[in-house]
């Protein structure tokens, strides 16, 4: 959506709007010199309408945002600081039963790390 409105993603309203302004004299449909072009116009139109409206809403250009790192393989669950990988699960955190097992198990010394030996040697 940034791309169609040809602005950074630390816009702010007033740019987006701008921007969303030049696209649309750009694309409208009544500019469009041929009829064979009109349909084009049209979906370049409504293209561009649709990121700007999704862009100066803050709540719906957050779950945009968040959407696009999620594409990526990554996103930051917000307020949380959790990062969510691609491959880990369906967009979860993992195999939290294998990893909890994995800790029973090191912390008891069984099939773990080897225990580690305090200062001066006594193990």
């Amino acid at each position: 959506m940034y791309e169609l409105l040809s602005v950074e993603k630390t816009a702010g309203p007033e740019e987006i709007k701008a921007a969303y302004r030049v696209q649309a004299r750009r694309w409208h449909p009544d500019v469009c010199r041929t009829a064979v072009d009109k349909a084009f116009f049209a979906e370049r139109f409504m293209r561009a309408r649709e990121a700007y409206e999704v862009l100066s809403d803050p709540s719906r250009r957050r779950d945009y945002d968040v959407s696009l790192l999620r594409a990526d393989g990554w996103a930051i669950a917000v307020g949380g600081g959790v990062v969510l990988r691609k491959g880990c699960g369906a967009w979860g955190f993992g195999d939290w039963v294998s990893q909890l097992e994995g800790l029973k198990r090191r912390r008891s010394g069984v099939g773990g790390a080897p225990e580690r030996r305090r200062a001066g040697g006594v193990g």
